[in-house]
C-alpha cells in the first residue's frame, strides 16, 4: 500500500519539476536571483515532504540534510548550489518511488533546440 496518496504525489513530482529547473538554470542567475530560489527551495522542500516516513525514514532524513547544506551554501559557489539541488532531486525522486512503490523514472530527454 502506497504511504503518499495522489495529492501528495503530484505535490512531490511539482518540487522535482522545480527542483531540476532551478538546478539547470542556477548559473545564468544574479546573486540575488539564486537567494532567492535557495530560500524558496530550502523551505519548499521542508514545507512539502511529510513530516515523518512510513517506508523511507533514511531517506526523508537524508534530505533533511541536504536541505540544511543548500541552505546554508554560499550563493557565489554555483558548482555547489547546481550540485545540492540536483542531489535533493535524485534524494525526492528515490523517496517517492519508496513511499509509493510507483516506478522510478530518469527525467526524459530534452529536444535539442542548438540545431
Amino acid at each position: 500500500m502506497a504511504a503518499i496518496d495522489t495529492a501528495r504525489r503530484y505535490e512531490l513530482e511539482r518540487l522535482v519539476d522545480e527542483l531540476r529547473l532551478a538546478a539547470r538554470t542556477i548559473r545564468s542567475q544574479t546573486l540575488e536571483e539564486r537567494r532567492e530560489v535557495r530560500a524558496t527551495l530550502a523551505d519548499g522542500v521542508r514545507a512539502r515532504l511529510e513530516p515523518h516516513a512510513q517506508e523511507d525514514v533514511p531517506g526523508l532524513e537524508a534530505l533533511g540534510i541536504w536541505d540544511d547544506a543548500l541552505r546554508g551554501a554560499d550563493v557565489g559557489d554555483v558548482d555547489l548550489l547546481q550540485e545540492l539541488l540536483y542531489g535533493i532531486d535524485a534524494l525526492v525522486r528515490v523517496h517517492l518511488w519508496r513511499e509509493t512503490g510507483l516506478p522510478l523514472r530518469p527525467p526524459a530527454p530534452r529536444p535539442r533546440t542548438d540545431i
